[in-house]
């Protein structure tokens, strides 16, 4: 008979931009530990299933670094080396349409307000 693991998935948040974005990670990160979720932080050689991309939609040079990122973390995905793949942050609050139809292989895109409802339930 098969039991079905405990384990719950780990997950790798990569923080992109801002200090805001840093703490915004930090309480995500934490959130997640609460419920007893494995974390990383920036871990490029993380085995975790799951990656939380958390980006900057101001600064010229992080909206590239946040596009580019996004766009390896898919590929990643379609390689089959991660599961899921999510988007939070400035960027993906002030570009969400756009990113959505431009990057459709991501799971979901959240914005920053939706991070702060998260916050609040």
């Amino acid at each position: 008979m098969k039991t079905k693991s405990l384990n719950k998935p780990k997950v790798n948040v990569i923080t992109l931009g801002c200090s805001k974005n840093v703490y915004d990670s930090e309480v995500l990160m934490g959130q997640l530990r609460a419920n007893n979720i494995p974390v990383s932080h920036e871990d490029d050689n993380s085995c975790a299933p799951i990656v939380i991309i958390n980006t900057c939609g101001f600064i010229d040079n992080a909206k590239q670094e946040s596009i580019n990122t996004i766009l390896e973390w898919a590929e990643a995905k379609q390689k089959g080396l991660v599961e899921k793949v999510y988007v939070t942050g400035c960027l993906s609050e002030r570009y969400k349409p756009e990113l959505k139809k431009e990057i459709p292989d991501i799971d979901e895109y959240f914005g920053t307000h939706d991070l702060q409802s998260a916050k609040n339930t």
